[in-house]
């Protein structure tokens, strides 16, 4: 399928200004189509999300890549990167949730959409994001995280996680998410009653699913071609049910 690429600016809440990449099939129908949200790594915005999104829009999504650190603002070295990231983190409702919110909020507004069928995926820090969108109940259809952080949101409480489906995808020899991080998500996702599914790739690191983590120079992160092969199927799966 044939797609047009375009960039989209959006604000959040607080009226800061970002820019995504837009992925939208060339269609003639009139049919309304599903959209996905593409969260980044920690790098932010580079060619493998672009690439993700691509792929979705081939698949018949609109797809957009969202720019978790603002318009214009494109770190390239590795400690800038986890250095925008971590207040981010650190400050997950009231720093991230306002980022992650908007870039939702934007796709809504692309011509064609149909709004009551919105997903979204996550890589790493992005997988963080989605698993964060799921808790907030904003009405997504599904989540998937790859290798994201599974700790759950501090001093909010566990509500039920109604209409969303969860994938969770993990390296089983990811040496950054400790099994005890990986129990505690069990239990999280249980008490909010959730539509969960959680794998467990075995012998899969940190980062599996990014060609390039090998070169990222940082311990326990490691590409594997079976495991990102098969969460990325597991995924095509899920939005296939859910849409």
């Amino acid at each position: 399928m044939s797609v047009a690429h375009s960039l989209l600016q959006y604000k959040d809440s607080n009226g800061k200004v970002y820019e995504g990449d837009l992925y939208v099939p060339r269609t003639t129908g009139m049919r309304k189509l599903p959209g996905v949200v593409i969260y980044p790594a920690f790098r932010g915005i580079t060619e493998f999300e672009k690439e993700k999104a691509k792929a979705l829009a081939q698949e018949g999504y609109i797809a957009l890549a969202a720019d978790p650190f603002g318009k214009g603002i494109r770190p390239t070295d590795k400690m800038e990167c986890l250095g925008m990231v971590r207040p981010l983190v650190s400050e997950r409702v009231k720093g991230l949730k306002p980022v992650i919110i908007a870039a939702v909020n934007a796709i809504k507004t692309v011509q064609g959409i149909d709004v009551q069928k919105i997903g979204a995926i996550g890589f790493c820090f992005g997988g963080t994001c989605v698993l964060d969108l799921a808790r907030y109940n904003i009405g997504l259809k599904a989540v998937v995280s790859y290798h994201g952080t599974l700790k759950a949101i501090p001093d909010i409480p566990l509500d039920k996680i109604v209409g969303t489906a969860i994938q969770a995808h993990h390296g089983d020899a990811d040496t950054h998410i400790p099994k005890e991080q990986v129990d505690e998500f069990h239990v999280e996702m249980r008490a909010r009653n959730a539509d969960f599914v959680f794998a467990s790739h075995a012998f899969a690191e940190h980062g599996f699913t990014e060609p390039d983590a090998d070169s990222f120079g940082l311990p326990g992160v490691k590409y594997n071609e079976k495991a990102a092969k098969r969460s990325w199927s597991a995924t095509l799966s899920l939005f296939k049910e859910v849409f």
